[in-house]
């Protein structure tokens, strides 16, 4: 929904301003930056994406851990299921019913903590290329600078993408 509503307002901007601007639409400067490509191509973006993939490692192989003591857990209520008195083993299947809610728990914990991480760490990287993006809008003179990402640039000359300026302005910390 958003995003649909974000092309339709670019439309009816660019209508408006092309119904004003007839008879003099040179005046006129428009760009596009493509934010996701900026994201993944900023060093600091990079280094993000390589700290939040080594975390989701490490919680990956906590996960595989319990899930491997799950298995394990498993294999003997199958062995000792003919050995075991009724009461040992509802004990033991309750063991195992615990540990595979815990095992879920955690889970639903780490992908939340990273989704949070991802989140932030992604939004702190957003707002200094968007602040670099107005930045060059305002020093040049563009009428509308649009976000490619959000699919609202169907076409535009080669020279209105503005993305590759504003990683190498965001890589040297302007």
């Amino acid at each position: 929904m958003k995003k649909y509503l974000s092309a339709l307002i670019a439309v009816v901007l660019i209508i408006g301003i092309g119904s004003v601007a007839t008879a003099k639409a040179e005046g006129y400067k428009f760009g596009y930056v493509d934010f996701n490509r900026a994201l993944n191509e900023v060093e600091e973006g990079k280094r993000t994406k390589a700290n939040l993939k080594a975390e989701f490692e490490k919680k990956q192989k906590q996960l595989e851990l319990m899930q491997k003591e799950l298995k394990t857990m498993q294999a003997d209520l199958e062995k000792q299921k003919l050995i075991l008195s009724a009461e040992a083993m509802k004990k033991k299947e309750e063991a195992f019913r615990n540990k595979f809610i815990e095992v879920n728990q955690k889970l639903a914990q780490y992908r939340e903590q990273m989704a949070k991480r991802e989140m932030e760490a992604t939004g702190k990287i957003l707002t200094k290329l968007r602040n670099i993006t107005r930045g060059i809008g305002q020093k040049e003179g563009y009428t509308m600078i649009l976000e490619k990402s959000q699919d609202v640039v169907i076409y535009s000359p080669a020279g209105a993408d503005l993305t590759s300026r504003v990683i190498s302005q965001f890589n040297k910390g302007k």
